[in-house]
Order: C-alpha cells, then sequence, then structure tokens
C-alpha cells in the first residue's frame, strides 16, 4: 500500500509539473519568429480577406504626360480569380510554376475615357515566389501576359487582348501586380501605325496605387483586439 501511494503521489506531481508547463506555454507572450510569421500571414490573406472594393477603388489618380493630375474611374470588377482564367502565354506557365494562388482583375478608364487600363493582383505564397514571377516576366515578352478585361456594356466593353498596346509588372511582398493598357475602342497595335508610349505611361503609376497599401507591412498588436496573442 505504501508502494501504491508513493506511485500515485509521483504521478500527481508529475501532472501538477505538466500541467504548469502547459499553462505557461498558453500564457506566455508569442515569440518574435510567431509575431513575424503572423504579420507576414496577414498580408499574404489580404486578397482574399479584403472586399473587392478595397483592392480596387472606384477612382485611382494619375499624372499625365503634360504633367495634369488626373483620376482613372473603375468600370468593373472580374468575379473570376484563377490564375489560369486571367493570364495567358508563357506568363500562365510562369505563374503555375511559382505557385500563382489568384488573379483578381478589374478595368479603368483615363479621365477622358479614351485609354482603359486592365490591373491584375496576382497573388502567392510568399514574397520570394512572387519576386521569382517578377523577375521571370521582366524577361519574359510583354504586353502579352495579363488577358485584357472589357466589361460588356461599359466604354471599355471593346478593350480586348488584341488591343493591348502597353505592360508593367510591379512587385511588393507576396504580390504582382500586372497591367495592360490599350485604346478603350479596342483598336489593336497594327491599326494605330506607331505605339505612343506616353499615352499609356499611366498603367505604372496605377499599378503602384493598387500595390502599396497591399503590401503595406502589419505589426503584431497583442493589446489590440485583431490580434490573439
Amino acid at each position: 500500500m505504501v508502494l501504491v501511494a508513493l506511485a500515485g503521489a509521483a504521478c500527481l506531481v508529475t501532472a501538477l509539473v505538466a500541467g504548469s508547463k502547459a499553462h505557461a506555454e498558453l500564457t506566455r507572450p508569442p515569440t518574435a519568429a510567431e509575431r513575424a510569421a503572423a504579420a507576414s500571414a496577414a498580408v499574404a490573406s489580404r486578397w482574399r480577406t479584403w472586399p473587392a472594393g478595397r483592392i480596387f477603388p472606384a477612382t485611382l489618380g494619375y499624372v499625365t504626360s503634360l504633367l495634369t493630375q488626373e483620376q482613372a474611374r473603375r468600370v468593373a470588377i472580374s468575379p473570376a480569380d484563377s490564375c489560369p482564367a486571367a493570364l495567358d502565354g508563357a506568363v500562365a506557365g510562369l505563374a503555375q510554376h511559382d505557385g500563382c494562388r489568384a488573379a483578381l482583375r478589374a478595368t479603368y478608364l483615363d479621365e477622358l475615357q479614351g485609354a482603359a487600363y486592365t490591373a491584375g493582383v496576382l497573388a502567392f505564397g510568399s514574397p520570394a515566389r512572387a519576386a521569382a514571377f517578377a523577375s521571370a516576366v521582366d524577361r519574359s515578352a510583354l504586353p502579352a501576359g495579363l488577358r485584357a478585361f472589357g466589361p460588356a456594356g461599359t466604354a471599355a466593353a471593346r478593350f480586348d487582348d488584341a488591343a493591348r498596346q502597353a505592360a508593367v509588372a510591379e512587385h511588393a511582398g507576396p504580390y504582382v501586380l500586372l497591367a495592360v493598357a490599350g485604346y478603350a475602342d479596342g483598336r489593336p497595335a497594327s491599326a494605330t501605325g506607331e505605339r505612343r508610349p506616353s499615352v499609356f505611361a499611366p498603367a505604372g503609376q496605377l499599378a503602384r496605387e493598387l500595390l502599396t497599401p497591399l503590401s503595406v507591412p502589419v505589426t503584431v498588436n497583442c493589446a489590440s483586439r485583431a490580434w490573439a496573442c
């Protein structure tokens, strides 16, 4: 009976020690590595957690070649979000290779409604994957890559892949922003006789304006209700 009592006491002590360790693990503050991982995950999930209207604001500002400040107006957001549906050519293969998770598109018209811009937010699993894709795209043929999105019933309805005349690619964090531009009336590059880069130069400005808020780093604040530390 003495041995049984001693064994029982030993088990109780073991249970108390294990419980104390478990409680300490559950109540300790997160480590620096855990905070960094949580912050990275929060940025990487914005494409899924943010409303489409936040990712693609109703208007975007840009500066023309004449140094005038104008506004591009959003005409529609594509309901599809798959990478194969949004990309073509070699770029589609590169995106698949680097693990593209989603491709969100929206089309904007410049202030005079003469130029159309389709912007595509490509989400990847990590900044390294996004960087690898962006580097490969820089070496591939543009303006092919992002499919033009010409929403029916809008002034950009005739803007299609054949009308793409310029393209840009920007990268930040786990996202790559592709944008293609062309005339809203659908005129292909071959019909214009010459390329006019200055007409579609705002594409880069629009891309950066969309990409910046998506890729802003997050600070984990355990005192905030937004975080469960």
